[in-house]
C-alpha cells in the first residue's frame, strides 16, 4: 500500500459512482477533458500590443469519459437507468442524468474524489471486430451545493464498506444486492445457514432460500479488506419465518 503521494498518478484500479462500483472500463482508460475557460479581452485604442483588461466569463470546466464495456445488467442500470427482470436488463422510456459522487482509485495509490457529479451513458460501438460494445459514459464535476471544494485527491488509505448493512428477506426466499466500497481486494466470511452468496466484483448478491422452519432465520456477513485485516465491515442478514 503507497503511504507517500509523490505527485504521479497513473493507471486504473476501480471506478465508484455514489459508492456503486462500475463493471470494467476499456482499455483506453478515464479521458480527463472538458472545456477551456472563456474570456473578455478588453482592447484600448492606445495600447496595440495587448488587451489592456482581461475577464473570466466562463470557467473550465471538468469533463471525464470513458467506455464501460462490462453490460451486465447492474452495471447498465447503474449508468443509464431502466429496469431489471431478472437476468433483462430494460432499456429505460426515458433517458436519465444521474448526480451523485465520482471516486477513482488509481494504480498508483492515489484517490480522486468528486463530491458532485452528472452523469450521463449512451450505447455506441460495433458489433464485429474485436472491440465490444460499450456504454460511452460521461462524467461532469459540478460544484458542490454547500460550497466546498468540489474534488479532492490524495494517498489512497485501506478502507472497506458496504452498503446497505441490514438486509431482511421475504420468507419464500428472495435474492439482494450489497455494494462493496474497498481499497483493495477482499474476503468475505461463510455465509449463514439459509443463505448463499455470489461474488461478482465489488457488487455481492446474497440469495435466500425458502424458510420452512418455524422460526426466522439470522446472521451476518462479515467483508474483510486483504491488505489490512483490521479493516472490516458486516451486513446483518434477517428472514421471516413461513
Amino acid at each position: 500500500m503507497v503511504t507517500e503521494n509523490d505527485g504521479f498518478l497513473m493507471l486504473l484500479d476501480a471506478a465508484y459512482f455514489n459508492g456503486v462500483k462500475l463493471g470494467y472500463i476499456s482499455e483506453d482508460g478515464i479521458e480527463w477533458g472538458g472545456e477551456d475557460a472563456e474570456y473578455i479581452r478588453l482592447n484600448a485604442a492606445q495600447k496595440r500590443d495587448s488587451p489592456v483588461k482581461k475577464i473570466r466569463r466562463r470557467a473550465a470546466t471538468n469533463v471525464l469519459s470513458f467506455r464501460l464495456i462490462e453490460l451486465l445488467p447492474e452495471n447498465c442500470q447503474t449508468v443509464m437507468g431502466g429496469e431489471i427482470d431478472g437476468t433483462k436488463w430494460h432499456y429505460p422510456e426515458e433517458t436519465v442524468t444521474k448526480e451523485g459522487s465520482f471516486k477513482i482509485l488509481t494504480g498508483t495509490g492515489q484517490t480522486i474524489l468528486m463530491h458532485r457529479t452528472s452523469m450521463d451513458g449512451k450505447i455506441r460501438g460495433n458489433l464485429g471486430g474485436d472491440q465490444a460494445l460499450g456504454i460511452d459514459t460521461e462524467i461532469e464535476m459540478l460544484q458542490p451545493l454547500d460550497g466546498t471544494s468540489p474534488m479532492s485527491i490524495d494517498v489512497t488509505t485501506p478502507f472497506i464498506t458496504a452498503t446497505p448493512t441490514e438486509l431482511s428477506f421475504a420468507a419464500d426466499g428472495e435474492s439482494k444486492v450489497i455494494n462493496v466500497e474497498a481499497s483493495g481486494p477482499f474476503s468475505v466470511s461463510r455465509a449463514p445457514e439459509g443463505f448463499s452468496v455470489e461474488i461478482r466484483d465489488g457488487r455481492i448478491t446474497v440469495i435466500a432460500s425458502e424458510n420452512t422452519g418455524g422460526s426466522s432465520r439470522t446472521g451476518k456477513l462479515t467483508f474483510t479488506l486483504k491488505a489490512d485485516s483490521e479493516k472490516t465491515t458486516e451486513v446483518t442478514l434477517t428472514q421471516a419465518a413461513s
